[in-house]
């Protein structure tokens, strides 16, 4: 147990090297059906039973109606979700059945195609993984090209793209624009009429192209088809690893299937199909240092950029609600103690029932504690970003090998100001509950208090104390 304990949060060697393979035929369709009743009936009944808390709280005394501003953003975002969610649709597979059907592909009809491997000093071992899926795409050979986009300039990775017969590119202007920059600098030197953005550890099913381009050929007003990743959980990752793939099931199955409704989900980079024609007119993929997967989406569709809008909703509740959400208790109980009673939390029992439990129902993935631990890291990363973005700080994206990029010291703020609230937080609840408790306040009215701040610490405990 003490070894186990300490390769979580003080591990002494770095954590075995999990190399992904492509979806199966089952896990192909696992995210045709979102079975979206249960997620909305139950997500809309926890939302408004935290609504009513939230309101009744902050209309309880004048000097608490400040908390109606975060109880406000939280409705906008929650209703907004939940409405699209309800009235959105299940991907249609039929109909995209039968464009395959209608579009076969042979050597004499099928356009070219190039495959972008961009990649910047990571291992071997996750580069060559990737090039053994890349090789047996089922598309014709002499309409399919494959270039290795690598800005780490190694000789063991131009050794490893000429081994699988992959064109081997260094561009002359490294590091502008990081990834960015390495897109668009190939985009200028590639002709295919299609090309499609592999990540260092992204392995496509053969079907890939011929699943993706048939949208394509449909419409011909469709600039990118972005197409699901799918993140296999598994005992042997790391809690981050288990975490963050889980917390990736939402977005793609549901999220992006809501957004397609009104021609609105993002492209993510990798995984998607661009048409080269639609790109042609500004040099590529966005010319930005961050994010230019999203920002390239918007350059092809309005609708995207009311999305993005509406995402800065969902990114502005997430992290007010870590800062806001576990004080409203401890200061009922200070300032108002006639009106606390143990059931005044059960307005928020609904909505850790719906994380914790109907989460894992509905998922396909293994779904446990880790995506807790880590939607806490998103939190104050959220924060951060937005923090950042008020105060017009930049911070370039920077590959995961490059050793010559800034070194950043964000997590470590992220991880001090969590440490701070959290002590804050809970430090205040505990004063309160012994204040009120030596004065004769009835101990089963705080308990409630007391197990969601437990909670609470339980889920930041190990962005707090785990050492990487």
């Amino acid at each position: 147990m003490y070894n186990h304990y300490r390769n979580i949060y003080c591990p002494k060697e770095e954590p075995p090297l999990v190399l992904p393979t492509c979806p199966n035929d089952d896990e192909k369709l696992l995210y045709i059906h979102t079975n979206r009743i249960l997620l909305y009936v139950f997500g809309v009944f926890s939302f408004l039973s935290l609504a009513a808390g939230m309101w009744l709280f902050a209309i309880s005394a004048e000097f608490f109606y400040w908390y109606g501003a975060f109880a406000g953003a939280m409705c906008l975002y929650l209703g907004i979700s939940y409405g699209v969610g309800l009235i959105g649709k299940d991907w249609d597979y039929k109909a995209h059945i039968e464009r395959v059907n209608a579009y076969p592909i042979t050597e004499e009809v099928a356009p070219t195609v190039d495959i972008f491997l961009p990649c910047c000093a990571e291992p071997l071992e996750i580069l060559e993984n990737t090039y053994k899926h890349i090789v047996h795409l089922d598309w014709p050979a002499s309409k399919l090209r494959v270039y290795v986009m690598d800005d780490g300039a190694q000789e063991s990775v131009r050794e490893l793209a000429e081994k699988y017969g992959f064109t081997y590119h260094v561009r002359d202007d490294r590091p502008r624009l990081r990834k960015a920059g390495n897109l668009r600098w190939n985009f200028t030197r590639t002709h295919g009429d299609y090309f499609i953005i592999f990540d260092a550890d992204f392995c496509p099913r053969p079907d890939f192209v011929k699943e993706l381009v048939v949208e394509h050929l449909d419409d011909d007003k469709t600039a990118i088809v972005q197409s699901p990743q799918w993140f296999r959980v598994s005992d042997d990752q790391t809690w981050v690893e288990q975490g963050a793939g889980a917390t990736q099931e939402l977005f793609y199955r549901v999220v992006q299937v809501n957004r397609n409704r009104w021609g609105a989900s993002i492209c993510v980079g990798s995984n998607a199909m661009y048409r080269r024609a639609a790109l042609e007119e500004v040099g590529g993929t966005a010319e930005i240092g961050f994010s230019e997967d999203v920002h390239t989406g918007t350059l092809a569709s309005v609708l995207l950029i009311a999305a993005g809008k509406s995402s800065f909703l969902y990114y502005s509740a997430v992290s007010l609600n870590i800062f806001f959400s576990p004080i409203a208790g401890t200061l009922l109980l200070a300032l108002r103690p006639q009106w606390f009673k143990a059931w005044n939390l059960a307005y928020a029992v609904p909505s850790i029932i719906y994380g914790v439990v109907i989460f894992k129902v509905w998922t396909k993935a293994s779904y446990g504690f880790a995506v807790q631990h880590v939607m806490v890291i998103q939190a104050y990363a959220y924060f951060t970003a937005i923090k950042d973005r008020i105060f017009n700080i930049e911070l370039l994206w920077a590959a995961s090998g490059d050793s010559k990029a800034h070194k950043s010291n964000k997590y470590r703020n992220m991880r001090i100001l969590c440490w701070v609230w959290t002590v804050t937080v809970t430090g205040s609840m505990a004063g309160v509950v012994g204040w009120r408790l030596w004065y004769g306040f009835p101990w089963y009215h705080v308990l409630p208090l007391i197990l969601i701040n437990v909670y609470n610490l339980f889920i930041s405990n190990r962005f707090l104390l785990c050492n990487w």
